[in-house]
């Protein structure tokens, strides 16, 4: 059921993130990308906010939908894929006219799925806490 609930996530995040793509192109536009996180101007903070909340599910999902064995390969699994898919996100904006590749977007999508890995550890930890209590 997690599974099912974060592939559903995932195609939202892809939903929201590449569209429209009308304004995707055969060649890239390298000279746009912002290279050095949280430097190049404008730093929109609207935008760096929208991309931490937009992965905190994508780390919470995934986390629940592994099981409880997997501990550091979870951590592992999903730094990797929200590393790739952030960057997959921002490589394919190098080929549209509208967009503006960053490295802070990647950072800032990576930070929220980490935190969203720590919120599922935390909710599984209190669930056992509980668990614990009540058979006592």
């Amino acid at each position: 059921m997690w599974w099912i609930i974060w592939a559903a996530w995932t195609i939202v995040i892809l939903g929201v993130t590449l569209p429209p793509f009308k304004y995707f192109v055969g060649h890239t536009h390298w000279d746009v990308v912002r290279w050095i996180p949280f430097y190049d101007y404008p730093l929109v903070l609207f935008d760096m906010f929208a991309n931490f909340i937009l992965f905190v599910p994508f780390g919470y999902l995934l986390k629940r939908a592994l099981p409880g064995r997997f501990g550091r390969q979870a951590w592992v699994l999903t730094f990797l894929l929200a590393v790739g898919i952030s960057t997959g996100i921002e490589l394919y904006q190098v080929f549209c006219h509208n967009r503006v590749p960053s490295t802070t977007d990647i950072v800032t999508n990576l930070l929220g799925a980490m935190i969203g890995v720590v919120m599922s550890e935390t909710r599984r930890a209190e669930f056992h806490f509980l668990a614990r209590n009540r058979q006592a």
